[in-house]
């Protein structure tokens, strides 16, 4: 299983380095360099609502279905037709419910919401997708699945891409999300159609043509089994999107601060695409090894190999980009956008990367495990530490405030899952382990002062150096051991 991981890993990576950051520092930097701060803070704001109430498009049936069609194929005719149906009516409801509350609770006026409209249709199409990627995913077409995950992204290149070459003046954001619309129905559309391919179902179920007594029941049981995993959705929405929401809210000039806050974000969004490729390969894997084995050893190779190669990339790169904040917000940022206001915010929030990542892999297995219940009772008090801090930290440090509540909410919930997982399985790390995880944080700190602080070279000389020495430390610190992917036995030492 290990193997299988790695490639698959190797290859799901390779797919979205060639295509999601072509995106994110190419079209939607140039989107917010062209418009003004305000405009593109209230996108950015309006964008973490249709996050925020995503759970209402979705309720869970996601992850559920992965987990479930992961463990039983053969059962995928049977749920398809009856979760298509409810993916479709939660859809509706997501529409109308999520601008109510914009307006008559989160004090959102109704012209803005047009573009959220817009934004909303995006995140249902999206939903819809990741719907039936969990279909191929659980099947095992884990490569197909891995060249679907960037096709939007893709698409989204040659669509925005020629809204900025033919807009070079100026662009609306407005614009900017009716493209990622264009984008994101082609990508439906072709998951949808290969989906067929691979598996034969019907697309209604046959109670439409009976009795609609059963359909409302066969609906209801579903909504039932995915009502935890709606739970972890929305809790876990909650807390990671509350931040611009809030930041754009308390202060007067809120808007203006979102965008600083989502500069940085950008950042930190691009790199959650290592941790979220990791979680999606990982949630169908761990089920179906928790299916043959109950006591949960059979997950601790995996689990160690994943934990040590997601502390490499993690801390490597968010100790590095903390180091160069400077040198990226003068990359990232057009001249009159410079401050070290928005540099610190850089570098602060990207350490987030760390709990981040640690919170896919920990949170994968304990989902897989249906240790839902106890999950959400710690992101209820993760969305609790969320409103705390920021409504303390906001008003005197403005982005800089969002991003250390950011830092403290994400560290507590990643402490809080790999408590749970020790608790759970009974996993117990070992010494010699945290010791060669400590040492290499130290290692990279040290190495990016020297090389980053010090040295008066050239920043890609840099960078290439400090990436060279980052995985020189994993090495010698026997955090990527080739030997663990041949052989499970060396890895379980976590």
């Amino acid at each position: 299983m290990n193997r299988e991981f790695v490639i698959n890993l190797v290859f799901l990576v390779a797919i979205n380095l060639m295509v999601k950051p072509f995106f994110i520092f190419g079209i939607d930097l140039s989107v917010q360099n062209r418009v003004a701060a305000d405009e593109y803070g209230r996108y950015f704001a309006l964008l973490f609502v249709a996050y925020l109430f995503q759970v209402l498009c979705d309720f869970g049936l996601q992850n559920f279905n992965n987990r479930h069609i992961s463990q039983h194929p053969k059962l995928l005719p049977k749920y398809f037709p009856n979760l298509f149906v409810i993916k479709l009516a939660l859809s509706a409801l997501y529409f109308t419910v999520t601008p109510l509350i914009a307006v008559l609770v989160m004090g959102y006026s109704w012209a803005d919401m047009p573009l959220l409209g817009v934004l909303l249709l995006n995140q249902a199409l999206a939903q819809m997708t990741l719907f039936l990627r969990s279909n191929m995913s659980g099947l095992g077409h884990y490569r197909l699945d891995s060249f679907l995950s960037s096709l939007d992204k893709l698409l989204m290149l040659i669509t925005c891409g020629g809204l900025l070459w033919a807009s070079s003046s100026g662009v609306s954001v407005m614009a900017f999300a009716w493209m990622q619309t264009l984008a994101w129905v082609i990508t439906t559309t072709v998951v949808f159609v290969l989906l067929r391919r691979k598996a034969t179902f019907s697309i209604w179920p046959s109670w439409f043509s009976g009795t609609w007594r059963t359909g409302w029941l066969q609906i209801r049981a579903l909504l039932r089994k995915s009502l935890p995993y709606a739970l972890v959705i929305l809790l876990m929405s909650a807390y990671t999107r509350l931040d611009a929401i809030l930041l754009e809210r308390i202060l007067p000039d809120g808007a203006a601060h979102a965008e600083v806050f989502a500069g940085a974000y950008r950042l930190l969004d691009a790199a959650n695409m290592f941790g979220y490729l990791f979680s999606a390969l990982l949630l169908p894997m761990f089920s179906r090894q928790l299916k043959d084995d109950a006591t949960g050893a059979a997950v601790r190779p995996l689990l160690s190999l994943s934990v040590q190669l997601i502390w490499v990339c993690s801390v490597g790169l968010s100790v590095f980009v903390y180091f160069a904040r400077y040198d990226l917000m003068t990359w990232m940022m057009h001249a009159e956008k410079h401050s070290t206001y928005r540099a610190d915010v850089i570098g602060w929030l990207m350490l987030t990367f760390v709990p981040v990542c640690l919170m896919y892999i920990f949170g994968a297995l304990l989902t897989a495990r249906e240790r839902l219940a106890t999950l959400n009772r710690f992101f209820v008090v993760g969305i609790a530490l969320e409103l705390l801090l920021n409504l303390t930290l906001v008003p005197q440090w403005k982005a800089f405030g969002a991003t250390l509540a950011t830092l403290g909410t994400q560290t507590f919930i990643a402490l809080a899952m790999i408590w749970l997982t020790m608790r759970e399985f009974r996993f117990k790390p070992g010494t010699n382990t945290l010791i060669r995880m400590a040492a290499f944080v130290g290692w990279v700190v040290a190495a990016n002062y020297i090389v980053i602080s010090l040295l008066d070279w050239n920043f890609i000389v840099k960078t290439a150096t400090i990436g060279a020495i980052t995985v020189l430390g994993g090495v010698l610190l026997k955090l990527l051991r080739p030997s663990a992917i041949r052989n499970e036995k060396t890895a379980s030492q976590i």
